[in-house]
């Protein structure tokens, strides 16, 4: 099984919207030629921390909490 697989396809600017958990802010860092997305955990059930993810969409971080890393190029957010 990939990494990807099982996983949905990049999601709209309102994940809500959709049926997602809302987005959060991410700050991408570009590493050895790849994206990755650093988000300061303080929605629902978040533990105020940053945690690190490598791809965007509905993510659970470490500490349980669920939300939407949106991708870095998406700019909609009618």
């Amino acid at each position: 099984m990939s990494a990807t697989e099982g996983q949905l396809p990049l999601l709209p600017a309102d994940p809500p919207r959709w049926g997602g958990p809302p987005a959060v802010t991410t700050d991408p860092i570009v590493t050895s030629g790849r994206t990755e997305y650093t988000v300061l955990c303080d929605g629902t059930g978040g533990c105020g921390q940053r945690h690190r993810h490598t791809s965007p969409g509905i993510r659970t971080a470490p500490c349980g909490a669920t939300y939407t890393v949106p991708d870095s190029t998406e700019t909609d957010t009618s």
